[in-house]
């Protein structure tokens, strides 16, 4: 029989790990935003509506991962990720958390609308470690977008061109 307390502290602990990970990025605190993750952490980039061709990928390492963040989030004036309706499944040690995203970045510039917003869903898998929840898997799907897709690569070359 399972222990429904136990369950609850769980699902928190994994709520607490996905907002954590979302203000992290979004305040452009790589740091923490790496405490979320395992160092081998795979990101499934493929159904992601508004990558560029060569980002649609599967994308592992830690360090690559936040490479990559950081070479968009960092171009943006700022950006919002928020995240909702969270339904857990635990089993043991290991989790699976499916829930709603909507993003919005922002970015200055006289090429267009200035934000682009997109939504879907994450699916997170995570691993209980002494320490606490990481993410081991990050898949991000996303169905729908609208503003100014332009804007992604002009916070790239932004980025690039502060030489970050």
């Amino acid at each position: 029989m399972s222990d429904p307390l136990k369950e609850l502290l769980d699902k928190r602990a994994l709520d607490e790990l996905i907002y954590r990970t979302m203000h992290a990025l979004d305040a452009r605190d790589w740091h923490a935003y790496g405490t979320s993750f395992v160092q081998d952490v795979i990101f499934d980039f493929r159904e992601h509506g508004a990558a560029p061709p060569e980002a649609r990928q599967l994308i592992v390492g830690l360090d690559t991962i936040i490479a990559l963040q950081r070479a968009v989030i960092e171009g943006f004036d700022t950006a919002q990720h928020h995240v909702t309706n969270m339904v857990h499944a635990i089993d043991g040690d290991q989790a699976t958390t499916d829930c709603y995203l909507y993003a919005e970045h922002f970015l200055n510039t006289d090429r267009g609308d200035r934000s682009v917003s997109l939504g879907g869903r994450y699916q997170v898998s995570s691993r209980r470690y002494p320490e606490g929840w990481k993410v081991h898997r990050w898949r991000f799907h996303s169905p729908w977008m609208r503003g100014n897709p332009m804007l992604y690569q002009l916070a790239v070359e932004k980025t690039s061109a502060r030489g970050q």
